[in-house]
Formats: structure tokens, sequence, C-alpha cells
């Protein structure tokens, strides 16, 4: 595993973030987890919307009975639509803390944005939190680069700590149409903006959820298809294939390494079925991309 800061948050943590939406059943959740901590990792994905709430009863309970020693750094998530205000942070954060067993999350971030509120009232909710001591640090999911930048200038003149991570979708597969509505795309710009500003990056669907894979497309989500399957990107596919087969890799790796040797810190999220796709989404730790074979991806 390999390892790095995220502004705020006191520990390292994996480059790799593990994601724990489909996770709706204990059986099913705890053999990944066990095996992602068992490979290093340590970032765990949540949020008080996933599985109305089941998502984080299931990691609690998996927290509560075979946590190991060195405890997850959590990313919880809250302000989903249609309760996506700054009065809806105490309230759900108050439910997922105890949904999760915890009396903190390491790093907070708000699931969307409503564009008709000012960011100050968002940032001031989320200060309330860092100073009631529920959240450590805290940032935006679906967040567009230009409000994050205000509300930083914002937080910046309180003394506020402002956002230090965001978490917009990223991929070698450029997003086609959002996945939901409100959903938001960092672009290479973004990255190096994020990267200026020591803001990390969590990307969601990090491999286009399975377009890179050998997986049959009739297993996959049907918004894989919708999303992300355009010509384009079958032409991004084909270079990673070449590569893949050039280094004796997976062409699924090869799409996540591309994510990993972006300007900014990235920690990509990943949503293996299993722990076999686990294992093999892990193997892009070991692939190293220099710039010949990141302009070759994406020429």
């Amino acid at each position: 595993m390999k390892f790095s800061k995220i502004g705020g948050v006191d520990r390292e943590v994996s480059r790799i973030t593990l994601g724990t939406s489909g996770m709706r059943t204990y059986d099913k959740a705890a053999p990944l987890l066990d095996r992602f901590f068992e490979r290093g990792g340590n970032l765990l994905d949540t949020a008080f919307a996933y599985g109305g709430g089941v998502c984080e009863e299931v990691l609690g309970s998996w927290m509560s009975r075979h946590a190991p020693d060195a405890p997850p750094v959590l990313v919880g998530k809250g302000a989903h639509p249609p309760n996506c205000t700054p009065a809806a942070i105490a309230e759900e954060l108050s439910v997922s803390l105890d949904r999760l067993g915890v009396g903190k999350v390491e790093l907070y971030l708000l699931h969307r944005d409503d564009e008709t509120i000012p960011v100050d009232e968002w940032v001031d909710a989320l200060e309330a939190e860092v100073r009631a001591g529920r959240i450590g640090a805290y940032g935006g999911s679906n967040w567009r680069q230009s409000r994050v930048e205000q509300a930083n200038s914002y937080a910046a003149r309180t003394g506020g700590q402002g956002f230090t991570a965001v978490s917009n979708h990223f991929s070698l597969a450029a997003m086609a149409e959002p996945l939901y509505p409100g959903c938001v795309a960092a672009d290479e710009q973004d990255l190096v903006r994020l990267a200026t500003a020591e803001i990390a990056l969590i990307p969601w669907s990090s491999q286009a959820r399975g377009f890179f894979s050998t997986v049959d497309p009739s297993l996959l989500d049907p918004n894989m298809t919708r999303c992300w399957d355009t010509p384009a990107n079958r032409e991004r596919r084909s270079r990673a294939e070449a590569l893949a087969r050039q280094l004796g890799a997976e062409t699924i790796n090869i799409a996540l390494a591309y994510v990993l040797a972006q300007p900014a810190a990235t920690f990509p999220i990943i949503g293996p079925r299993d722990v076999a796709e686990l294992d093999v989404a892990l193997g892009a730790l070991d692939v190293e991309l220099d710039p010949a074979a990141l302009r070759l991806l994406t020429r």
C-alpha cells in the first residue's frame, strides 16, 4: 500500500479509498473490509444517504467487531438532496456518528452543492462541527472548483480551515453525462488548481464503473454504458489495453494508475464486489506511469 496526507487529517491515509456504497449486508462487507486492511488500506468512504443508512450501520457493525488496532480513517458525507442544506449537516452527522459507533469522522464532505446557498453558510455550518470536535477536516463532493475557491476565500477571511478535499468524478474515461443530477467531474485544469491549493481529490467512479474491466457489461451498472461508453473513451481503452500488454498489467490497473499519477494528490475510490476484484484493483499500486505513458493514454 502507498500512503499520503490529506490536509487536516492527522494520520497518513492509503492512496486507495474503499467505497462502502455497495455494502448492504455484513456478510458481503466483512470479507472486503478485512482484506482491504490486510493489504494495508485504511481509508473508507461512506455517506448518510448510502443504502438509506444501511451501509453506515454495516460499517459500524464491522468496526465494533473486527476493526484493526489502528482504526480506519473515515470519509463521511451528508447534505444530499433533497435535504441539501447547511441545517442538515448537524442533524445528519449525529445520525451517522451513531450508526458508525464513533464520536468523530476524520474527513466530512458535503455530498452535493446547492449553488443558491452562499458559500459562507456552508462553511459556517462545517466550522461549527470542527469546533464541536465531531469532524476533523472537511470538503465537498460534487462541488465546482470555483465554488470551492469561494468557500476557501471566505474561510481564510474568517479564520476557518477551509476545504481540504474534494470528491468529484475523475477517471481515464471522461464522463459523457452526469451519473446522477448534480454530479460534477473534475477536468485537467481542475487538477492543476487543486494541486496548487493543496486540496486532495477523492474521485468517485475512478474506474468508470467497470468500463476498463473484462467483466461482462451486462453484469455492470447499466449507467456505465450511458455515462462512459463513447467512441473517444473506447479509443482510450484501446490505448490502455495496449499499454497493459506492454507492462504486463491489467487494463483496469492502467486506468487506476492514471488517476493515481495526476498532479493533485488523488485517493481514488474503488467499489469491488468481492475480494478477488479488490485484489485486482490494488494491483494498480504496482504500475508506474511516466509522462510519456500519460500522454499516450490521453492523446
